[in-house]
């Protein structure tokens, strides 16, 4: 006879730890794992693409500049998204990154540009406007666990997509990873479209007018997260730009060689979302970036260190992946929490810095990679991300449910 002292099912388990269905959960993850997957595979085969659209490696990094700089529009899309909804924004944007990325599987030396600027729109939409609809499902105390859940797309980006993009590109040619991408991303388009919920509380959805819109700007805690989100993906930029074309040209090797050290790296990188997902609401998400910020500058520091052997040089990048994972999705929830009534907006926003960041970031480090070397990329990475840690020290906050042990 069945009593109600039973113990729930794993899906209720899971709806309990993360404070979000596991349906939300799978279709918003399938959807960020397109997208994701569109800006990964761009960085560690940069030698394969830039040779196949006949354009040097610089070049190639000057197209992944634009792509970035797309995101500076990204306010408009947070303001679309308070506005008539996260739902239709993350549809249409995988819609759009359907276009972008079989545009480019299409094209041939610069006129690269023009899809690369639809593939960018897509990503300036969706990301924004997915965290916002993760937060206004999710209490705060829980926020960093249905973040990092979704954020593990990320990592499983590198794990499961980079290999076989590498073998894809040995196999078939450079052209046929973007041709399966955009059919994923009109698949993921579909899915959510039709099937992720809507969110029932419209308490953060606000339409801002000029004037609200200005104070909103001026805030000290959205400035500080323009600029943080600015800096660390300056440097963690760096970072995804220089590590192929290091290993490239330090040990010879080809595409499949590279997808088999991105799985490593997607390993550590899924290891430190984990960890900031099981550990970061408990620990404050204030502190846990803090020590992340730190551990990554101390690693790039010495990451120079490691150019004597590839063994070495992977354990280092392995280090290196983790921390920058764990940062990221500890700052993510705290974000989140600036100005809460105008949470699409301030993602958007933050979306506005990591763009400008990611965009300044692709042609200094690959100029600094020929001209001087490994060791000045890591170092000024390094250096920024110590400004990062003064900046979100400063002025970044925390609520005061935040402050509690989350059950």
């Amino acid at each position: 006879m069945p009593t109600t002292s039973q113990d729930p099912a794993p899906s209720h388990k899971l709806t309990a730890f993360f404070g979000i269905s596991t349906q939300i959960v799978l279709i918003t993850f399938l959807g960020r794992f397109a997208i994701d997957i569109s800006t990964r595979m761009n960085f560690p085969f940069i030698p394969q693409f830039s040779t196949g659209l006949g354009l040097t490696i610089v070049g190639f990094s000057w197209l992944l500049s634009i792509r970035a700089l797309v995101g500076i529009i990204g306010p408009l899309f947070g303001l679309l998204a308070d506005r008539y909804g996260r739902r239709q924004i993350m549809a249409g944007a995988l819609l759009c990154e359907a276009v972008g990325v079989a545009g480019v599987a299409l094209s041939w030396g610069w006129w690269a540009s023009i899809p690369i600027i639809i593939a960018g729109l897509s990503v300036a939409a969706f990301v924004p406007a997915q965290q916002a609809y993760i937060s206004d499902k999710v209490p705060y105390q829980r926020r960093g666990r249905a973040i990092a859940a979704v954020e593990f797309a990320w990592s499983s980006s590198a794990i499961i997509a980079l290999p076989v993009i590498g073998w894809l590109i040995d196999a078939f040619g450079w052209r046929t990873p973007f041709l399966a991408l955009a059919a994923l991303s009109l698949v993921s388009s579909v899915i959510i479209w039709q099937q992720l919920p809507p969110v029932e509380e419209r308490h953060s959805h606000v339409q801002l007018n000029l004037k609200r819109s200005k104070e909103l700007l001026l805030n000290h805690r959205v400035m500080a997260s323009i600029g943080s989100a600015l800096l660390l993906f300056f440097a963690a930029t760096i970072f995804l730009t220089i590590w192929g074309v290091w290993l490239n040209a330090a040990f010879q090797l080809n595409a499949g060689q590279l997808g088999g050290i991105a799985t490593i790296l997607g390993l550590a990188e899924l290891s430190g979302a984990i960890a900031a997902g099981l550990f970061i609401d408990r620990i404050g998400k204030k502190r846990g970036s803090s020590l992340g910020l730190l551990l990554t500058a101390a690693f790039l520091f010495l990451l120079p260190l490691t150019q004597t052997s590839l063994w070495l040089a992977v354990a280092g990048l392995t280090a290196l992946s983790l921390c920058i994972e764990f940062t990221i999705v500890s700052l993510l929830p705290l974000y989140s929490e600036q100005v809460p009534e105008a949470r699409g907006t301030v993602f958007s926003l933050v979306f506005f810095g990591i763009s400008v960041g990611s965009a300044i970031a692709s042609p200094v480090a690959t100029t600094l990679w020929e001209q001087v070397g490994l060791w000045a990329d890591s170092s000024l990475a390094a250096l920024i991300l110590i400004a990062v840690w003064w900046l979100s020290r400063q002025y970044l906050h925390e609520t005061i449910a935040d402050q509690q042990p989350s059950e």
